[in-house]
C-alpha cells in the first residue's frame, strides 16, 4: 500500500512543500515544489490517501489537481 506524505525544503527565498508515495520500505516518487502553502499540500496529501490514488497515477493526479485551481483563480 501507497502512503503519502508531506516533504518539506527550505530554501533561502521560501519554504517549498512538496509530496512524497512512499511503500513501506522505500520512497516510490516525489513531486517538490507543489503548493505555496503547508495547508494546500495537506489536503492534496488527504485527497490523495483518501481515494487511494495509486502511484503511477500520483503525478497525473497532482497534475490535473493544480491545473484545476489555476482555472479557479
Amino acid at each position: 500500500m501507497v502512503r503519502y506524505i508531506v516533504t518539506e525544503q527550505a530554501r533561502a527565498e521560501r519554504t517549498q512543500y512538496g509530496i512524497a508515495a512512499m511503500t513501506e520500505r522505500k520512497r516510490v516518487d516525489q513531486i517538490d515544489d507543489v503548493a505555496l502553502t503547508l495547508e494546500e499540500t495537506m489536503r492534496l496529501v488527504s485527497l490523495l490517501q483518501d481515494n487511494g490514488v495509486a502511484p503511477e497515477h500520483f503525478r497525473d493526479v497532482v497534475e490535473d489537481y493544480l491545473s484545476g485551481l489555476m482555472m479557479v483563480e
